[in-house]
């Protein structure tokens, strides 16, 4: 049986309450990006894939690194 792969990519952009601009601090944007994956974690199991790895975006800013790649399969 073949497996079919596939990555998804979540940041703090997804989340439902995002932190705003000028006031936000790092931790709003941790906040926000565990968030937005926790959801797209319980959707993707929703719909019967299963997760292989999880993995962290880099970057230098708090805006690029609050962000993560899914890596999946069914």
């Amino acid at each position: 049986m073949s497996k079919q792969f596939a990555a998804f990519h979540v940041s703090w952009r997804d989340a439902k309450v995002r932190p705003l601009g000028l006031v936000a601090d790092e931790r709003d944007y941790g906040r926000a990006a565990a968030q937005a994956l926790q959801a797209r974690l319980n959707q993707l199991a929703d719909e019967g894939w299963i997760v292989q790895e999880i993995l962290p975006c880099g970057g230098l800013t708090p805006r690029q690194t609050s962000g993560f790649t899914i890596v999946a399969f069914r």
